[in-house]
């Protein structure tokens, strides 16, 4: 049915968003299994929890595991809905629909892809199409020529997807005209792996410049999380692997530079581990800057901030609106260690600075030692 390949994890961190729950009363907004599917009582309760839910997030952690990667929809069907409890989340809502729509509960599945929508999932575009397929499912051949066509309108664009997924067998039989409307709706939409390479990367809004990632930069990803249908794009979702211990979750930076060559981007990933005692500790997100050639492929690619390990240094980025762009590495010290306690609520009693370099984007989009291109021009 989708394009979302079976592989890892994503998980938000507590640490990199705050934690909370609760509304400007003091009491915690909450759902209930009565009102999962009520856009009023989901709306009201999205707006008023305050930061991230940590119990949330690992309940979906675990509900993604069970769905994607033990490939069991039907088990991971009451994970999801106990993270939609503790927190209601777009995300949450349409592994959800996902979920219930591979279990065969198509009427479940459309209200689930309904609050996605109404939470602003993005990518519209595959939500849609997902929706069409439950339409088609619960034999509504109307609805889901509707929702097709609009899914093709906002960019979904596998046309060999849409011919033969078993999902949307009803309508494609049912519906008098359905090729011939399909075939219209494709037919100005041009090349399909530039249409998917263009969904992702007009994600990525233009960054203000200078622009420095350090620790407290984590606070402005929010909710910009890069949907899995991306994994093409982003290599550490394809290589990922879920485990007992460690989940990820990836993040929308945005774009550092635009030419009629290339587009060079930021993202950010967020590690979540879990102790034996099934606490998700918190770690620093850490960015790429990635160079793609207008078509979506790889011209070069350089970790710019962040720290990948608890031991490992924490590299803070300084860009310059004049394409500099200076990575300097920390060793830090803390007053706990934070393999055992994590780095929430664990302050800084050094920084020591081990090496600072400083790179610039070539002509074709690569990344160069300043002190190197410099040499390269004289």
């Amino acid at each position: 049915m989708r394009l979302i390949p079976l592989f890892a994890v994503c998980a938000l961190l507590a640490s990199c968003h705050g934690n909370g729950g609760e509304n400007n009363a003091g009491k915690k907004a909450r759902l209930s299994l009565s009102s999962i599917f009520n856009p009023d009582s989901v709306k009201w309760v999205a707006a008023n929890t305050g930061g991230k839910s940590n119990a949330a997030e690992k309940d979906f952690l675990k509900a993604i595991d069970i769905y994607r990667n033990q490939k069991n929809p039907a088990g991971s069907i009451e994970k999801f809905k106990k993270a939609i409890l503790l927190q209601p989340q777009a995300k949450s809502y349409y592994e959800l629909g996902n979920a219930l729509l591979d279990s065969r509960n198509a009427a479940d599945a459309i209200h689930a892809y309904e609050m996605a929508e109404l939470l602003d999932y993005k990518p519209l575009s595959k939500l849609l199409y997902n929706k069409a397929c439950a339409f088609s499912v619960y034999q509504n051949k109307d609805s889901a020529k509707y929702y097709l066509l609009a899914a093709i309108e906002f960019g979904y664009n596998n046309l060999n997807n849409v011919l033969k997924d078993p999902d949307l067998e009803f309508v494609r039989t049912e519906m008098p005209g359905f090729k011939s409307a399909v075939m219209e709706a494709f037919s100005g939409a041009g090349d399909p792996e530039k249409l998917e390479w263009n969904l992702y990367a007009t994600q990525f809004k233009p960054l203000t410049m200078p622009l420095t990632i350090d620790k407290a930069y984590a606070k402005e990803l929010g909710e910009n999380f890069i949907s899995y249908d991306f994994e093409m794009y982003v290599a550490e979702m394809r290589d990922a692997k879920f485990s007992r211990d460690v989940g990820s979750s990836f993040y929308y930076v945005g774009e550092v530079k635009k030419t009629t060559d290339f587009k060079t981007l930021i993202y950010a990933i967020s590690d979540a581990y879990m102790a034996e005692d099934e606490k998700l500790t918190d770690v620093p997100c850490y960015y790429y800057m990635v160079s793609y050639t207008n078509s979506g492929k790889l011209i070069d690619k350089i970790l710019v901030a962040g720290q990948q390990k608890y031991d490992g240094p924490f590299r803070k980025a300084v860009i310059a609106g004049g394409g500099d762009i200076e990575l300097t590495d920390y060793k830090i010290e803390y007053e706990k260690d934070p393999e055992k306690d994590g780095f929430k609520d664990n302050p800084e009693k050094s920084r020591t600075e081990i090496k600072k370099e400083t790179f610039v984007v070539t002509a074709d989009g690569h990344f160069s030692p300043k002190t190197q291109q410099l040499a390269l021009n004289k």
